[in-house]
């Protein structure tokens, strides 16, 4: 699939990141054996923090000719596209492994911490996906080799909302648990079948964000 190769290419040119998402998954884990009152879902949250940081690399690191390059390789706009949605989509699940990995490697060593429920990890990488695909819509309607100028805000603004209402939230249930409880009780036995049906919506608005980028892309002159 051709889109695979692209894909592919976003990985090259963005492969210092990866090593840099890593590196901070280390990181985290490691402050997270330093402290003992830091819940295990702060690790996963990093995970999908950085992942939502780092989708956006390829469009800073793609210049006008590189752009120009692209399309004269033998694919259609909707391949370049998928290619794209598709480094995005992976790099999301990389982060969120590293972010269980960091979670779960803290709950080992020391036993302190929960492990993360799997409706919040299936929310929260909903909730990430949506973010990531609203990051390439606006990038694609500004045009691909243009997104540098505003790399840095589309890039962290989105992130940081996730990262500090995620924390804000998470601190609120720390020193209260029990309007959470509350809300877990309203729900009843539908905690797990929200979290599926969150990954199923968020899947389809990439679908949906695809379609639209495709356009936008068709109608730029590179």
């Amino acid at each position: 699939m051709k889109a695979l190769y692209f894909a592919k290419i976003d990985y090259i040119k963005s492969r210092t990141q990866l090593y840099l998402i890593l590196l901070i998954g280390i990181i985290v884990t490691a402050i997270m054996q330093m402290s003992d009152d830091m819940p295990g879902q702060v690790g996963f949250i990093y995970g999908v923090f950085i992942a939502i940081v780092f989708a956006t690399a390829p469009f800073g690191a793609c210049t006008r000719k590189d752009a120009g390059f692209q399309e004269l390789l033998p694919a259609t706009t909707l391949q370049r596209v998928l290619g794209r949605f598709l480094f995005g989509f992976s790099l999301l699940l990389f982060g969120t492994c590293i972010g269980l990995v960091a979670a779960a490697g803290s709950y080992l060593m020391t036993g302190r911490r929960e492990m993360v429920p799997l409706p919040v990890c299936l929310i929260t990488f909903a909730i990430g996906l949506v973010i990531i695909t609203a990051q390439y819509i606006l990038f694609y309607l500004v045009g691909e080799s243009k997104g540098g100028q505003f790399l840095s805000l589309v890039r962290m603004v989105p992130g940081m909302c996730f990262f500090f209402l995620s924390m804000k939230l998470e601190g609120a249930i720390q020193e209260d648990p029990a309007p959470a409880m509350a809300v877990i009780e309203r729900i009843g036995g539908n905690l797990d079948s929200i979290g599926w049906i969150s990954t199923v919506l968020s899947l389809a608005i990439m679908a949906a964000g695809i379609l639209v980028c495709t356009r936008a892309a068709a109608k730029k002159d590179y």
